[in-house]
């Protein structure tokens, strides 16, 4: 799709560094209570959030007694790492500024709550550049479903043939090309696997790249 009349924007990872500064979290909570593992699993939980998290760490570290005390404290660490640490991703405002001189819409899909959605966007000047936010709160499944996006589709009264979502997860491709829209990932933590590269339309390592096949 050359030139695609709306995109929607996953946030995590794909706007905003919030998977990195997780990670970090994860990884450093892991280190102070000696349990290795802990840290090597947040790759597994990237982009998906609550319950989803807990079920994870339940098949991944049965015989870790103490698990659930550690993602406590992960997500404390984690929110303090957020509020301070929060940045844009690569190349956001440059494709952003893309898009508006394009007349292409825009629009956002998120796992996160509408709560530090908001908050998030508006620190880091982002609130005003999106016509529709639709956040993990507002639905009742979560990615890989495609009710997000099938709820995005029908807000933006848009058709899926003319738009294109990006996304850094395997989560969220999935949700996307399972709602029938082209979906480019922008992988953050996690190599795509071969599902992501079968589901994706294309695979770009930077915005910069999206920026660059919207304009050839």
């Amino acid at each position: 799709m050359k030139n695609p009349k709306m995109i929607i924007f996953d946030v995590d990872g794909l706007l905003l560094n919030t998977e990195f500064l997780w990670r970090k979290a994860w990884k450093d909570v892991a280190a102070k209570y000696g349990v290795p593992k802990f840290g090597e699993v947040f790759g597994k939980v990237v982009g998906i959030s609550g319950s989803d998290v807990e079920r994870v760490l339940n098949n991944e570290l049965s015989d870790v007694e103490n698990r659930m005390e550690l993602l406590d404290i992960a997500r404390s660490v984690g929110t303090e790492y957020l509020e301070n640490d929060i940045e844009l991703m690569p190349g956001v405002n440059e494709l952003l500024d893309v898009l508006e001189n394009k007349n292409i819409r825009k629009a956002v899909a998120t796992t996160t709550s509408r709560d530090a959605t908001i908050k998030r966007l508006t620190k880091l000047g982002l609130i005003n550049r999106f016509e529709y936010i639709l956040c993990g709160d507002e639905v009742t499944k979560r990615k890989p479903n495609p009710e997000i996006y099938q709820k995005v589709l029908k807000a933006i009264n848009c058709d899926p043939n003319q738009v294109m979502v990006l996304e850094d997860t395997g989560y969220g491709v999935q949700a996307a090309h399972d709602a029938g829209i082209q979906v480019v990932m922008v992988p953050s933590i996690n190599a795509p696997t071969d599902t992501d590269i079968e589901n994706a339309s294309y695979i770009k390592k930077s915005l910069y790249e999206v920026i660059s096949m919207l304009e050839a």
